[in-house]
């Protein structure tokens, strides 16, 4: 197994342990009824957070690509039944791991991270009915170029879904 191939694993596993609170969350993200302003549910992974909390982030945009609040007695809340950080945790895995991956040099692994957190979140979406969403979904990278769409399952350039 490669260096890289062994780091995702391993990422891969640390998320997996965390699919049982993962799921419930998800659950009521997709049976939620949004304003009609909320177009797409944008879900955005700070890779420099796997060490120091849960790296992923549900952002509620409308068409234009804009972040979607509704005002409750002149206060700002997002329109969700859930804290959009969606998990309250220390840490996906220690910072230890990326460490001793990085004396083996040459690894992009917050991106490596990243992606593997990526595709867990479209399993865990699977899990939790994200098929009967409504909404358009995505998972991306805060600094990438692409996201992957949850509805089809596929990588495409990141905002498609807000040029179409």
């Amino acid at each position: 197994m490669t260096p890289e191939q062994k780091f995702r694993t391993t990422v891969r596993s640390h998320l997996d342990a965390l699919s049982e609170q993962l799921v419930p969350v998800l659950k009521r993200l997709i049976a939620h009824r949004y304003p009609k302003e909320v177009f797409a549910l944008c879900f955005e992974i700070f890779p420099d957070s796997f060490t120091s909390q849960f790296p992923i982030r549900a952002f509620f945009m409308d068409r234009e690509n804009c972040e979607h609040f509704e005002y409750v007695d002149g206060i700002a809340e997002y329109p969700s039944p859930v804290d959009p950080e969606l998990l309250a945790i220390d840490a996906v895995y220690p910072e230890d791991l990326e460490v001793a991956f990085e004396e083996d040099g040459g690894l992009d692994l917050w991106r490596l991270a990243s992606e593997e957190a990526a595709v867990w979140l479209y399993d865990c979406w699977k899990k939790a009915g994200g098929s009967s969403f409504a909404l358009e979904a995505t998972v991306a990278d805060h600094n990438s170029s692409v996201e992957l769409n949850l509805k089809s399952g596929k990588w495409q350039a990141k905002y498609a879904l807000f040029t179409s």
